[in-house]
């Protein structure tokens, strides 16, 4: 009986998998990998990539070896998805496909599939590829319950060309928060950390903490740490405690936002 898989890759970024499917070819012949074939839809608007492998009787360790070479390399196994619905689809002229019958069809097949240069070609012409406003961000890492002071602050921060990234208007409706708040940890080249009760009570708080305390230590990020008058600076991380950081002292949104921007500058 035979056993399929199907993996999505990354259009923009398929250079790397060349060898990949050679080694494959060229290790496991016909008699236990039966079809090796991607299927590619060059429509600018809705680019996809598929992988679809196809084994008959696989020998010893063909698929582990297979498997563990795409999931090394990025790709994302979809089980949702067959290669019955990739051929249907192929009527609808969704897809222009070919398969590879040994290590040379690679090389002379794989770019044919694909109208448009990868990002990589495209940045090495000048053409810009990273979205408008992802410069570096400010993350203001805070509590929920403390979400209204913090949303006060950012419009002054804006105002003196201090980007901040903002769950509330940075997460797309209908995306996973999670991988939004990481991309953002990420993407962001300075941390505030708005630490009230609230703050040091929350776990996610502690978890985002913990994420920036890694990137200090192998990137040098910038933090900084705006503090509620009656928080000692023993609650905090030990690897916090030295971070230049001020107290609100029951100043106005303006005063606080007024030195945070002046520091900021200053680092």
């Amino acid at each position: 009986m035979e056993k399929g898989y199907i993996w999505q890759g990354e259009y923009g970024k398929r250079s790397h998998l060349k060898p990949l499917f050679k080694e494959l070819l060229k290790e496991q012949d016909t008699s236990s990998l039966e079809m090796m074939a991607i299927f590619v839809n060059n429509n600018p608007y809705n680019f996809e990539f598929y992988i679809a492998m196809i084994y008959d009787i696989p020998r010893e360790n063909h698929v582990e070896k297979m498997m563990e070479l795409f999931e090394n390399a990025g790709l994302i196994s979809r089980n949702d998805l067959t290669f019955s619905m990739l051929m249907k689809s192929m009527g609808d002229r969704r897809f222009n496909s070919c398969t590879f019958l040994s290590e040379k069809e690679v090389d002379l097949q794989f770019e044919s599939m694909f109208i448009f240069s990868e990002i990589e070609v495209l940045e090495e012409c000048g053409y810009y590829m990273r979205p408008f406003g992802k410069e570096k961000q400010i993350f203001i890492s805070h509590s929920s319950m403390d979400k209204k002071d913090v949303e006060m602050i950012i419009p002054y921060l804006n105002g003196q060309d201090l980007p901040v990234w903002f769950d509330k208007y940075s997460i797309p409706v209908g995306t996973s928060i999670t991988e939004q708040v990481q991309k953002g940890i990420e993407e962001s080249d300075m941390v505030i950390f708005w630490v009230t009760d609230n703050f040091l009570k929350s776990n996610w708080c502690k978890m985002e903490m913990k994420v920036y305390i890694g990137r200090m230590i192998e990137e040098n990020i910038r933090m900084f740490i705006v503090m509620d008058d009656e928080i000692e600076i023993k609650k905090l991380p030990l690897f916090l405690r030295d971070i230049k950081h001020l107290r609100r002292e029951h100043r106005s949104v303006i005063e606080i936002a007024e030195e945070i921007a002046g520091i900021i500058k200053q680092m």
